[in-house]
């Protein structure tokens, strides 16, 4: 499912530009994919350490009224993505996620972000790197802009950073990567369970979870793609002293996975987020007759 989805995105992305080449889109033409993001290469470090782990920053600025995707770019896009050219020894780690945003239009549901984003991404040195070399780091980012229409955009990065007994970090972005880590998803500290009943999947969120949040609300961003109907808004439920977050089951889900992995997002009536990285087991069943998860329900919408 997972291969099909990336299939139809990119043939999605291949129509249009076929209608914009051929002249189908407004008369000044589309614009041009440096107008729609800039894209930075940023090193938290002024130099590197034989063995350490330098972070990098893939910064990109998008411009007001586009957006551009999270991992699961939901119900059509493409995830932003690095191929890295990096000196012998070196090794990239996966992109750091922060906490996307759920975009409707048109009936089309994604998960993404607007304005800035900061994809962090750990590098690791390796232990034979010899002081006083210089480590070219080169990166070539892609992605996917999107507002009424779509444009793909790549952009060719590099930083030269010097090679030292000791990292060094860099004043001028500490500031920087602090507010970058803030918006990561933290491992969640307690335990979450999932149902699947019938078109829907509800995600189990424990009052451990919730604290002292006030009339909180919740949204999940799920990992797999072709899952969850990301187009459809989720309800809350009231179960107990919890919450159960309930998801509409994408076209054609018809099994439940084994685990419910992705972002939890809970906010509260005075704005107050947390987020957390969850993977749910399945709920025990419920016994027939005991009704279950459809007791004392209260649904915000």
């Amino acid at each position: 499912m997972r291969v099909e989805a990336h299939l139809s995105r990119i043939l999605a992305v291949a129509s249009l530009l076929a209608l914009l080449s051929t002249g189908s889109a407004q008369a000044e033409g589309p614009p041009a994919p440096a107008d729609l993001v800039a894209a930075s290469l940023i090193s938290e470090d002024v130099s590197v350490a034989p063995g350490a782990t330098v972070w990098l920053d893939l910064q990109l600025v998008v411009k007001p009224g586009w957006h551009v995707y999270w991992q699961n770019p939901g119900d059509s896009g493409l995830p932003t993505s690095i191929d890295w050219k990096l000196p012998p020894g070196f090794s990239p780690g996966p992109i750091n996620w922060p906490v996307p945003e759920h975009f409707v239009q048109n009936g089309i549901g994604n998960y993404g972000y607007a304005g800035t984003v900061d994809l962090l991404v750990p590098v690791a040195v390796p232990n034979g790197l010899a002081a006083g070399q210089t480590a070219l780091l080169q990166a070539e980012a892609s992605w996917l802009s999107c507002s009424d229409i779509c444009i793909p955009g790549s952009q060719k990065l590099s930083l030269s950073l010097p090679a030292a007994a000791h990292s060094a970090p860099n004043a001028a972005t500490e500031q920087l990567f602090a507010a970058a880590r803030r918006r990561l998803p933290a491992p969640a500290p307690f335990e979450t369970r999932f149902a699947s009943d019938g078109p829907y999947f509800r995600l189990l969120v424990p009052s451990a979870a919730l604290g002292e949040m006030r009339n909180p609300t919740g949204v999940f961003f799920p990992i797999t793609e072709s899952l969850i109907d990301a187009a459809a808004p989720p309800h809350i439920e009231q179960v107990g002293d919890g919450l159960a977050i309930v998801l509409a089951k994408a076209p054609g889900a018809t099994s439940a996975p084994a685990t419910l992995d992705g972002v939890l997002s809970l906010r509260d009536a005075g704005g107050v987020e947390r987020a957390y990285q969850v993977s749910a087991n399945p709920a025990p069943a419920v016994p027939a007759g005991a009704g279950g998860l459809c007791r004392n329900r209260q649904i915000q919408r």
